[in-house]
């Protein structure tokens, strides 16, 4: 299968269904290296750490987490790092070229994984919502907790080889 794509006047990405990831400049760069979904892992307060969280492991310039217990108004973790782009209006990102994904699994998690690849200027602003469950000591004769996982990466597409100086101390550590 070729892949879904969507592009922009300075850069093109191409996602498979599967989650891998290519991208190329317009209009007619050669394809960089394909990156491919990653399990990682977050540390929220108070709780286990949350694992199996479905990222990319490219640079990124912002990176934001929150992790909800459903249910539970306030959540475990809402924290970011890094800085949003000037250029980019975080209030209309629905206007810009993207493309979006919805899979729901009878197992595995995340069960459900909702996902966003959205092109703002030579920006890529990968957004997803991931729903695992994970056992917890009983409460109510309910031996189980939903979490709802929020995660959003921003890459700059035009740092050429992906340069270090780009990259922010990452929220998701991936998972050995």
């Amino acid at each position: 299968m070729q892949g879904l794509e969507v592009w922009n006047d300075q850069v093109l990405i191409r996602v498979f269904r599967g989650g891998r990831l290519a991208f190329r400049a317009m209009p007619d760069g050669d394809f960089e290296g394909h990156y491919e979904l990653q399990e990682g892992r977050v540390e929220a307060p108070g709780t286990a750490p949350v694992t199996g969280l479905l990222h990319y492991a490219l640079p990124c310039i912002h990176e934001r987490v929150v992790v909800r217990v459903e249910g539970v108004a306030v959540p475990l973790l809402d924290r970011a790092v890094g800085e949003w782009p000037a250029a980019v209006d975080d209030d209309q990102l629905e206007t810009y070229p993207h493309l979006h994904f919805l899979e729901e699994r009878k197992t595995g998690m995340p069960w459900r994984f909702e996902r966003w690849y959205t092109i703002a200027g030579p920006y890529l602003v990968f957004d997803s919502e991931q729903y695992f469950e994970r056992q917890r000591v009983v409460e109510r004769g309910k031996n189980w907790e939903r979490l709802i996982l929020q995660l959003r990466q921003v890459v700059d597409l035009s740092a050429g080889e992906r340069s270090a100086q780009t990259t922010v101390e990452r929220l998701v550590v991936h998972a050995q």
